[in-house]
């Protein structure tokens, strides 16, 4: 729907940030002593960047009524060595505490999760929010018994020809490789193991519909890492799960487990939960391979 914007003439100052700013040219400014003109509002994104630059709040959008701006907390920002701090300790997590996440705190992390990016401004990602114990042993055993039955064709010298071509990944690297993974998979599995879900307490799923050129899958990726470092502030700990991604793509079971709508497909999963051990120390990483230009 086309938001309806307008501009009080009267408090506007000229000072032309609103055309400056705005990626889509909605508001343009001719001269530097003329008012910005709204142009084809259609092609707004509602991004609020208008609404929020204003020196003088001249600007009213339909997208954005009164209450819809917020007052930026300088004294809530952390520094640049908080952050780093922040980044460089947290840790995927895989061994957790029997213990549920409290809803509220579940809200934070997905409060977090919405304001990631997304393309145009579309905010398209929605979650799943998965902690009843039963379902989350079920989409496990699912998982499980889906990573096994594919061992087996793997191992098939025949069989991984021909996954070669339809997964379109080279023989070799399906040998060395996706073999040994999921070998090591189906062994955690036989010793007692949950190398999918790690015995977490909590499941989120991000999913959207499937469309083309939506970048859906970097949508979900942005919104995960931002849930993740809420987790982590919150004094949880989470692991991305790369290999459920793929699971839920080809396991119907699963995706009527978890209600996932028709046309959705899912995108990121995280596996959130009190972790069992506190770590006091942080591992330094390889050094970053950078081109200066």
């Amino acid at each position: 729907m086309t938001p309806t914007i307008t501009r009080d003439a009267n408090i506007c100052t000229k000072c032309g940030t609103c055309d400056l700013i705005c990626t889509e040219s909605v508001h343009v400014q001719e001269s530097k002593d003329s008012i910005p003109e709204v142009i084809n509002p259609g092609s707004c994104v509602s991004c609020g960047y208008c609404v929020a630059i204003c020196p003088k709040n001249a600007i009213k959008h339909s997208d954005f009524p009164e209450g819809y701006l917020k007052p930026v907390n300088a004294e809530n920002m952390p520094s640049a060595e908080e952050v780093l701090e922040l980044l460089r300790t947290r840790r995927s997590i895989r061994v957790f505490k029997d213990k549920p996440v409290e809803r509220q705190l579940i809200e934070r992390i997905i409060e977090a999760a919405r304001f990631a990016p997304s393309q145009n401004n579309l905010q398209r990602p929605e979650y799943i929010v998965v902690q009843d114990k039963e379902l989350l042993e079920k989409i496990a055993r699912a998982a499980g018994n889906l990573t096994a039955d594919f061992l087996d064709k793997l191992r098939n010298p025949l069989m991984r020809r021909i996954l070669s071509i339809a997964m379109r990944v080279p023989v070799q690297a399906l040998t060395e490789t996706m073999l040994p993974l999921l070998e090591h998979g189906v062994a955690e599995i036989q010793r007692g193991r949950d190398p999918v879900l790690h015995h977490a307490p909590l499941l989120i799923l991000f999913h959207e519909e499937e469309r083309p050129m939506s970048w859906a899958d970097i949508n979900a990726h942005l919104a995960l890492h931002n849930a993740a470092l809420m987790a982590y502030s919150l004094g949880l700990g989470s692991v991305c799960i790369a290999s459920l991604v793929q699971i839920c793509e080809r396991a119907k079971s699963i995706k009527q487990m978890i209600k996932l709508p028709e046309k959705h497909k899912v995108y990121g999963a995280l596996c959130i939960g009190y972790p069992r051990f506190e770590f006091k120390k942080w591992p330094e990483r390889k050094a970053p391979k950078i081109t200066w230009l």
